[in-house]
């Protein structure tokens, strides 16, 4: 039994979870279980576990599902999350990457913020980039008028982003959710939408759940170091295929169609403008996300009629930004 339950993904990340269980298992809160559902062709992660861990096995710390295969972030999140809500005392849900290093203080802050706001079906912290530590990875999560989606805050001086607000929607890599939210706006029996696989699965969610009217909140006194890119890479053929479909995803499953059809000359500019950076990478792959995403959006329209629609779309519209790109300094390795 307990009131939190970490749910994370892993796929061959066992070189993180050294800092990842010590920064954990040194948390001033510790009424928490984690769910390590396991996505990797082997067993070096669960081994690591058992031969470092037995005792939190033992008692019911930890807890790991080994996955037949590579489900993708959201689908072995779901079923992580799904694992936790057998406890009928688990209140919260945190989805943290294998990759992320927490300070002591970290859920203990997180969980005084969602009692601060009731009404906030999700909570994040302050994610600082591990690999530049003096910068911020993650604020939060910011939509942009033609659909594109950023870490809100990324590449910024670590010593901003300060003030508790109220923002769009939290990043996956590191937040809490509350349950009673996540019940709320699942389809299909699904929190995140596992046609997603991975990325833009989490703006989605954000999505969904500022319709059905929770609303979500910045802790800059909860933190997080991120060592991004560890499993999926920052810029890999992976990274673009399923950033670049999911965009186009998101855009038809999330917006109303009189929004597309007044802001469709952004969306179509932000389209072509994905095509020709990624090839200008030298990322073809780039061609076959479009093409696949295109080809998925009669599943995608009946999955946005299931959406719970209880706010104006102007009161969500009113948190989007006009945004193309991120400031990326020049000395930063993608």
């Amino acid at each position: 039994m307990a009131e939190t339950y970490i749910v994370t993904p892993d796929y061959n990340g066992t070189r993180f979870l050294k800092d990842y269980f010590e920064s954990l298992f040194n948390q001033t809160y510790q009424n928490f279980k984690i769910v390590f559902v396991d996505n990797s062709p082997n067993n070096d992660s669960i081994d690591y576990i058992k031969k470092n861990y037995e005792d939190k096995l033992k008692e019911g710390k930890i807890i790991i599902i080994k996955n037949p295969e590579n489900y993708g972030f959201a689908k072995a999140t779901n079923i992580g999350i799904k694992k936790a809500f057998e406890d009928k005392e688990c209140k919260y849900i945190v989805c943290l990457n294998n990759d992320i290093k927490a300070e002591p203080n970290f859920l203990e802050e997180l969980i005084k913020c969602a009692e601060r706001h009731p009404d906030a079906g999700s909570i994040q912290p302050k994610m600082i980039w591990g690999l530049y530590p003096e910068l911020i990875d993650s604020a939060g999560i910011e939509y942009s008028k033609n659909g594109l989606g950023f870490n809100r805050g990324a590449y910024e001086p670590v010593d901003k982003y300060n003030e508790e607000e109220e923002i769009l929607g939290c990043c996956a890599g590191a937040c809490l959710y509350r349950r009673e939210a996540l019940e709320d706006v699942k389809i299909d029996d699904e929190y995140f939408d596992e046609d997603f696989f991975a990325y833009y699965e989490d703006f989605d969610l954000a999505l969904r759940l500022q319709w059905s009217g929770w609303k979500a909140w910045y802790c800059p006194k909860a933190i997080v170091y991120h060592y991004k890119g560890g499993t999926g890479g920052v810029i890999s053929d992976f990274t673009v295929y399923h950033c670049g479909r999911n965009y186009t995803l998101t855009v038809f499953k999330n917006l109303p169609n009189q929004y597309i059809i007044k802001h469709f000359y952004l969306i179509i500019l932000a389209e072509l403008a994905q095509i020709g950076i990624n090839l200008l990478r030298g990322k073809p792959v780039i061609i076959k996300a479009k093409i696949d995403a295109y080809k998925n959006l009669r599943k995608f329209l009946k999955k946005k009629k299931k959406i719970k629609k209880r706010v104006d779309f102007k009161d969500l519209e009113k948190l989007f930004i006009m945004k193309w790109r991120a400031n990326i300094p020049k000395y930063v390795k993608l």
